[in-house]
């Protein structure tokens, strides 16, 4: 008994000159668009920090005048929490 197996190659096709360049173009559209949205991010991140801290501060300058230590205290961690990454 014999049997036969038929394989099958592929055919290679030529990539069309214009289908790399427009890949190309895209990909450095697509690069950019990605680093506007981290940089948008960065922004957004740093500018919570910034209206929290000065939650914190405020809240802090209601204890200055009876704990003066508690409101360093808070003013500090205030500082560190808007200039930590």
């Amino acid at each position: 008994m014999t049997t036969t197996t038929t394989l099958l190659a592929p055919i290679k096709l030529a990539v069309p000159r214009a289908a790399r360049s427009v890949l190309a173009s895209l990909n450095t559209l697509m690069g950019r668009f990605e680093r506007a949205g981290e940089a948008r991010a960065c922004r957004q991140m740093r500018a919570q920090r910034v209206r929290e801290a000065a939650a914190v501060r405020e809240y802090a300058l209601r204890f200055a005048s009876h704990d003066p230590r508690f409101a360093a205290d808070l003013m500090a961690a205030a500082d560190r929490h808007e200039t930590s990454k």
